[in-house]
């Protein structure tokens, strides 16, 4: 029974460990496919397109000429296009002329070596929404009724006079669907004045009641610092809804929850970079690859929608103006499209260079920041 037992455990082990990096991968796949297919539709023909680092498990060469490979380090990904000497589409050093060739990416105008880069974030954002549609059209959505069930006392909800029994209508003028509406939009808004309409015994009046922070656990064993008002949401039945949508409604409802995602994050990232942040929310790859483990004791679904928020954020992280990531490299396109010359290639390595430094900075800080109590 014993050997039983742990040939099942380390099934499931194997099993969530396959999930996981099967997650990664996807993640990857779709940012590198994102630029693979927009290149092709601007003429720009791929190399070679690689899934992870490393040495090579396997290939495939296509009729293009492309070799399609997956390596054994499977954190990260690119795709080499003719004439381009980086291995990434994000590379804008140029051949001479006498190398280029009339599909190669060097060749190509700023324009579309601007969509080419543009198409791997954009790509991660439309797979978090069609993940997410897809989650909502199938099994729906199971909401909460922001309805107040108790208020902590001397909380900022408290002070401002909210009671017991009091029903969200709306928050900074959105209406309010669901009771984790609240929490969710609260705890990257600490210290602001948040303006809510409020319901009670069939009145309707306006407050404004001011974050404060507090330590908590993020769910995951963690511990951070988050903003909080002091209401504590109903868990009966009664308040409980399960909300059926249509495919257009499920689009709609896609669409909102992924810029929910977007303006949380760049609320967070924009406190950060100015010191009012908790470090403690930054996520290195560790505890991200913790946090995906302990999804997938929770199921595929589970799971996939974990992928989807990572592969957003992959999207975001790589927007950021900095060489060489995507949001640097299109900087210097944009500035080539609207001037008509390209950026000198001497102002383009030292931004590179700077970019990479601070990149790597941020990498070594967000590994060494799991380790570092908070």
């Amino acid at each position: 029974m014993e050997v039983f037992n742990f040939a099942l455990m380390l099934q499931d082990i194997i099993i969530r460990f396959f999930g996981v990096i099967t997650a990664l991968m996807v993640i990857i796949f779709v940012h590198e496919m994102g630029h693979y297919l927009v290149a092709r539709w601007c003429g720009i023909t791929a190399s070679m397109f690689s899934i992870g680092f490393g040495p090579e498990l396997c290939h495939y060469t296509d009729k293009h000429g492309t070799r399609w490979r997956i390596a054994l380090i499977p954190l990260g990904g690119y795709v080499r296009f003719f004439g381009d000497p980086a291995a990434s589409s994000t590379s804008q050093k140029l051949v001479s002329v006498h190398e280029r060739r009339p599909d190669c990416f060097a060749a190509a105008n700023a324009w579309k070596r601007f969509a080419t880069v543009f198409a791997g974030p954009f790509s991660n954002a439309l797979f978090t929404v069609v993940v997410l549609a897809l989650l909502f059209f199938s099994f729906g959505r199971t909401i909460v009724l922001p309805v107040v069930m108790d208020v902590i006392s001397d909380s900022p909800a408290a002070q401002a006079g909210l009671r017991p029994g009091d029903k969200f209508l709306t928050m900074q003028g959105a209406s309010v669907t669901s009771f984790d509406e609240i929490p969710r939009y609260v705890m990257t808004h600490d210290g602001e004045p948040i303006h809510f309409t409020i319901e009670r015994s069939g009145q309707f009046f306006e407050v404004i009641v001011e974050s404060r922070v507090e330590r908590a656990d993020d769910g995951f064993g963690n511990p951070i610092r988050i903003g909080r008002i002091g209401v504590i949401g109903p868990n009966n039945a009664e308040n409980i809804q399960k909300i059926a949508y249509n495919s257009v409604e499920a689009i709609r409802q896609s669409v909102k929850e992924t810029a929910d995602i977007v303006q949380q994050t760049w609320k967070f990232l924009d406190k950060f970079i100015h010191g009012k942040g908790d470090r403690c929310q930054l996520n290195g790859p560790v505890r991200s690859a913790q946090i995906a483990w302990k999804v997938s004791d929770f199921g595929f679904l589970a799971l996939l929608q974990l992928t989807a928020f990572f592969s957003i954020s992959v999207g975001l992280f790589n927007l950021f103006p900095i060489p060489p990531l995507d949001g640097g490299h299109l900087i210097f396109y944009l500035a080539e499209g609207i001037t008509g010359r390209p950026v000198p290639l001497r102002i383009q390595e030292i931004f590179s260079r700077i970019g990479l430094v601070l990149i790597l900075f941020f990498m070594v800080f967000a590994i060494l920041n799991n380790y570092i109590p908070c």
